[in-house]
């Protein structure tokens, strides 16, 4: 009974790590697809900034531009944000125009969405490798992810919106498409709008100094692993390890993950026991299981399992995440700033 609870909870997990990577190839292809269908199809126009549009706290630009029948025509940003910067009246900026949708249009020098995009598709092909690794693919994993898609098939009903609630969506963005533009300078004069700015200057006074540092100190911790691995890859001696046992580690939320311990023996002959510094739950080894060890002969106790190029993903995930906190506290300090009322270019 024992073994087939454990065997439906590990099923349980690989459908839920491969419905993530699902998600991530989902969203990430449908960003770059979208990216790469602009490219593909659409023309580019130079335009004119006349105003924007709001949507509740998003303000979406408005454009001016020429077609190639020569025909003016006034176009809305399909892409919104609460950020005024490049929105001023007047300022010429290059469009992607679609023949088929004149009146919608993408900034040709945005690309935000696709990098975005990207980095969904490599989550998602690192949860993939995950899935396909950490666990068995058997009848357990068949068995749970049909239970799984039963039980969305039944949910979709609540997740799809009845027709009349989308209709009265498609209402409103008509309504909101439809209103007359207005312009930045106006619109960051109103009062609602300058409080708004000025809570969320706040926030980013709070925010932006812990960012900065959370940043700064995880692209440091990665910078020292990298060198560490750098120096056992280059220095380091691969041999044969075997799985001894399953050293379980507790985290300050009561979080189980089990370490893997092995065995190996060094150029001497000697035997060594090492423990992996590299923790999951449910275990990604099982006693017994051959691996391939990476040590340094100098120190042969701090050797770890040799994963190949996977070696370095904790490194790019402490590089990645490092880079997005030091980043947005950057922005977020630049932004803390007052907001000015903004002018026309002259």
């Amino acid at each position: 009974m024992f073994t087939l609870i454990f065997s439906a909870l590990s099923a349980l997990n690989q459908v839920a790590v491969f419905a993530g990577g699902l998600v991530c190839w989902g969203l990430g292809g449908l960003l770059v697809g979208n990216a790469i269908y602009w490219r593909l199809h659409a023309v580019r126009v130079q335009g004119e900034v006349i105003g924007v549009r709001r949507n509740g706290n998003s303000l979406n630009s408005v454009y001016r531009y020429t077609s190639a029948s020569g025909e003016t025509i006034e176009a809305t940003s399909l892409e919104g944000s609460s950020s005024v910067s490049g929105r001023e009246t007047g300022r010429l900026v290059p469009l992607w125009v679609l023949a088929e949708k004149p009146n919608q249009v993408q900034e040709a020098g945005n690309h935000i969405f696709t990098v975005v995009g990207a980095v969904l598709l490599g989550a998602g092909a690192a949860l993939f490798w995950v899935g396909a690794t950490a666990w068995r693919t058997g009848p357990m994993t068949w068995l749970v992810a049909a239970a799984l898609l039963l039980h969305l098939a039944l949910k979709l009903r609540g997740i799809i919106a009845p027709r009349r609630a989308l209709s009265a969506l498609r209402t409103a963005a008509e309504t909101a498409n439809s209103a007359p533009p207005q312009r930045i300078e106006d619109v960051t004069t109103l009062t609602e709008f300058r409080e708004r700015q000025t809570q969320q200057r706040a926030q980013l006074t709070r925010l932006a100094p812990f960012l900065v540092l959370a940043g700064l100190g995880v692209l440091a911790l990665g910078v020292h692993q990298s060198r560490v691995l750098l120096r056992l890859e280059a220095s380091g001696v691969r041999t044969a390890g075997r799985v001894t046992a399953l050293s379980p580690s507790t985290d300050s939320n009561g979080g189980i993950t089990y370490h893997p311990q092995v065995c190996y023996a060094d150029a001497r002959g000697q035997t060594v026991v090492f423990r992996d510094p590299t923790g999951t739950n449910p275990p990604l080894y099982h006693v017994g299981q051959s691996v391939t060890v990476l040590y340094a002969p100098d120190e042969p106790a701090t050797a770890i399992i040799d994963r190949g190029v996977w070696n370095w993903l904790p490194s790019a995930l402490l590089y990645l995440f490092g880079a997005v906190c030091l980043a947005g506290g950057l922005a977020a300090w630049r932004r803390r700033a007052g907001v000015e009322p903004l002018t026309a270019p002259g």
